[in-house]
């Protein structure tokens, strides 16, 4: 292992703080299952030396398959690294992965048969908002913890009374804070008054980024231009850009998944819009090699500086690997949900018991590394990061590389 992931290891085993499953099977197939299983033992005596069952579930093959493969790959290698280390407490972990295709339907099958059939204790859930809604009152049923990265705040906390939802837990800046830090940096930095969006009604993603956005933006003094929307089954943009370019506001946001980013950021530079362009994490690379149109002006929230510390070395690795020829965040967001995961099975006397697992998740998941070596702290009233994990602000150079600016923190609350 190269030195930054071993020296991340030996502050892991120190605070108690990780475990995995292994395996190398290709990250991305669809509907795959696998046991995975390898390490060592570092447990003594007539310890319980029964591999602990973990599920993952990616969206590998459908309309957010750019961000759920390397997503799928960060959770297998981080797996096969806790396995090689010593496992959760000396017992190895074996991992199943499900494909949920971006569809929410999938997603509660895979959860079944992971639970049911496979019997998880708990679950790596998706880079997705949609899918992992409907797991909400599943996992408080059958007290299976779930940790991922799905970045809308109903994924966690109930929209009507503000409380946590028992088992499910986010491992990075929730949507409204990355929108918050977003806004801030544009309307602060950049002298940002009047603006415009564009996204996806039908994406719960694209929605919890868009109206924390507008909400900051009309609280400090700015003016919203419009609002244009599309929805899942529209491939093109060009009416909604037009009236936008029309207006011409100082900014636009963007806020969906990668392959719609692209279709809106080429219509909106198709129209005649030269202003600058806003947009949520998945502004990042693949976006630069699939736009045809240059990139220019175009800043958006990050959540690693990909070029140095673990997640440097784990994209190296990753890229190696799988072939891929660009880095994406995502193979992060798969090793910090692990992480965080991890960390709290390794505290449990028992890391099979997903009550005593959620318990310490929400209580004692305290300054647990991630990738991108920002400390992941959970509020245990919203089972989210605390404010003091922010974001990078991004933009891309004249090489069309990622350029991190500058780390910020939002307090902001609508």
């Amino acid at each position: 292992m190269k030195k930054v992931i071993a020296l991340a290891l030996s502050v892991l085993m120190m605070t108690s703080v990780l475990a995995g499953c292994g395996d190398k099977d290709k990250p991305g197939g669809a509907g795959t299952s696998g046991s995975v299983s390898g390490g060592t033992s570092g447990s003594q005596g007539a310890a319980n030396q029964d591999p602990i069952k973990i599920g993952s579930i990616q969206d590998t093959s459908g309309g957010a398959s750019l961000a759920g493969q390397p997503n799928q790959w960060g959770v297998e290698y981080a797996v096969r690294w806790i396995n090689e280390n010593g496992g959760i407490n000396g017992r190895p972990v074996e991992l199943y992965s499900r494909d949920c295709q971006n569809d929410a339907e999938v997603g509660v099958t895979n959860y079944r048969e992971l639970v049911d059939e496979v019997g998880v204790c708990a679950i790596i859930g998706p880079p997705l908002s949609n899918p992992a809604s409907a797991w909400v009152e599943l996992a408080t049923e059958d007290k299976v913890p779930i940790v991922g990265h799905f970045m809308d705040e109903v994924c966690t906390t109930d929209p009507d009374t503000g409380e946590a939802y028992p088992y499910m837990f986010l491992a990075e800046p929730s949507c409204a804070v990355q929108s918050y830090i977003l806004a801030e940096y544009g309307m602060k930095e950049l002298g940002v008054k009047t603006i415009a969006t564009l996204y996806n009604t039908s994406n719960a993603y694209a929605v919890a980024h868009e109206g924390p956005f507008v909400s900051y933006v009309e609280s400090n003094g700015g003016s919203v231009l419009a609002r244009e929307t599309f929805g899942w089954t529209d491939t093109d943009y060009t009416a909604q850009a037009q009236k936008i370019a029309a207006l011409n506001p100082d900014a636009v946001l963007l806020c969906d998944y990668c392959n719609q980013m692209v279709t809106a950021y080429d219509n909106l530079r198709d129209a005649g819009y030269t202003g600058y362009i806003l947009g949520a994490n998945t502004m990042y690379p693949p976006f630069n090699t699939l736009v045809k149109n240059k990139i220019t002006d175009c800043y958006f929230v990050q959540n690693y500086d990909l070029s140095t510390g673990t997640i440097a070395e784990l994209l190296e690795i990753q890229m190696q690997e799988t072939g891929t020829d660009y880095p994406t965040s995502n193979v992060g967001f798969g090793w910090d949900a692990c992480m965080v995961l991890f960390n709290a099975m390794k505290q449990a006397k028992d890391p099979t018991d997903g009550e005593e697992v959620r318990q310490i998740l929400e209580n004692s998941t305290k300054d647990v590394e991630s990738a991108g070596g920002a400390k992941i702290t959970i509020d245990p009233a919203i089972h989210r990061p605390t404010r003091d994990m922010g974001m990078y602000i991004a933009t891309y150079d004249a090489d069309v590389n990622v350029d991190c600016l500058v780390y910020m923190t939002s307090d902001y609350n609508s």
